[in-house]
C-alpha cells in the first residue's frame, strides 16, 4: 500500500480507514489493526502539526507485508524539517511519540536533512 499525499489534516481520516481495509484484507487479527491504525494516525498527525510550520508539504505513507518474518512494516514520511520535541511540551502535547512506541512491536523514528520517517512493525499471528 503507497500513498503520497498532502500533509493536511482532511487527509487523516481516509488514510487511516484505507490502512486498515489493507490490513485486514491481508489477515492482520482485528486488534493489531486497531493498534496498527492508531499508532500510524498519531505519525501522520506529527506530520500535518510539525513539518511544515511555514510550507505545505506532502507525507508518504507506505504499508507492506514481510511475510517470512511475519512482520507488518507501516513508515510515514515527511519531508519537512525534523524539531525535536520541546522539554514541557504542555497537557495536550508530547504523546504521540510515547504511543506510538507501546502501540507497535518496534517504532522508530529517523529524522534527516531531507525529512523524518517513522518505521512501525507489529509481527503478525498469521502470514499476510
Amino acid at each position: 500500500m503507497c500513498f503520497d499525499v498532502p500533509a493536511r489534516v482532511e487527509q487523516l481520516s481516509a488514510l487511516r480507514h484505507a490502512l486498515a481495509d489493507w490490513a485486514h484484507r491481508r489477515g492482520v487479527a482485528g486488534e493489531q489493526i486497531d493498534a496498527m491504525t492508531l499508532a500510524t494516525y498519531e505519525a501522520l498527525a506529527n506530520v500535518v502539526e510539525h513539518a511544515y510550520p511555514d510550507a505545505e508539504g506532502t507525507l508518504d505513507l507506505r504499508a507492506r507485508c514481510l511475510p517470512h518474518s511475519r512482520r507488518v512494516e507501516v513508515t510515514v514520511t515527511d519531508h519537512g524539517h525534523w524539531q525535536p520535541p520541546p522539554a514541557d511540551p504542555g497537557p495536550l502535547s508530547g504523546r504521540g511519540l510515547p504511543l506510538m512506541q507501546q502501540l507497535a512491536d518496534t517504532a522508530h523514528v529517523e529524522p534527516d536533512p531531507q525529512g523524518t520517517t517513522v518505521r512501525l512493525h507489529w509481527i503478525t499471528t498469521a502470514p499476510c
